[in-house]
């Protein structure tokens, strides 16, 4: 049983290694110029290895952007959150600063969904339809947290915010510096201000 364990272990470990790497090289470079042998090399394994786990370089690609959102995720639910306003507020202009936390070395790269979603015109792209359907998570929480507060069309406040929280996100990764997500900040906050205002009316 104790080299069965073990055997888990290394297969677990191997899978991770190959996930970080992707995470890493695909953020630094983007996804299609990153072949199958870099990132065998960053990950230190073998091409049989990689097939153990991934079918094709697609279906990695795919496990890679799984594995942003959840990471995405993960900062956006420890966002404080609660009835009042005040927390309402500080919960949907926090998703902003989430990306931030997910720095590989210490430099903003962008959204990994955004590079993922816009790098191919085909819509039956499985990356970019597996970064569309992780966005998607981000507007449904923004959704989700808008009907909590009672705020009118909730589906068209996410989708408002969503766009302002894009529109931040490669405006950054473009121009490199804070302006452009300084300016879309404010207009989150405007927004959010006039829907409560609308609501109490």
């Amino acid at each position: 049983m104790g080299g069965d364990s073990q055997a888990i272990k290394d297969v677990m470990s191997s899978q991770e290694r190959l996930l970080d790497a992707g995470l890493e090289l695909f953020h630094r470079h983007g996804i299609h110029p990153v072949g199958l042998d870099r990132i065998l090399s960053h990950a230190g394994v073998t091409k049989t290895t990689f097939y153990k786990y991934f079918e094709t370089k697609e279906a990695f690609v795919c496990a890679v952007l799984d594995v942003f959102a959840t990471q995405l995720m993960k900062q956006i639910d420890a966002l404080p959150s609660g009835p009042e306003d005040a927390e309402f507020k500080e919960q949907l202009l926090g998703i902003f600063g989430v990306w931030d936390n997910l720095q590989y070395d210490k430099t903003f790269r962008g959204c990994l969904l955004i590079a993922a979603g816009v790098a191919s015109g085909d819509p039956h792209d499985p990356a970019r339809k597996t970064a569309i359907l992780n966005k998607r998570r981000v507007l449904d929480i923004i959704e989700q947290t808008a009907k909590q507060a009672k705020i009118n069309e909730p589906a068209r406040f996410a989708a408002r915010l969503g766009a302002l929280l894009d529109s931040s996100l490669i405006a950054r990764q473009l121009y490199g510096d804070q302006l452009e997500a300084e300016e879309t900040l404010q207009m989150a906050e405007e927004l959010i201000a006039a829907a409560l205002l609308e609501r109490d009316n």
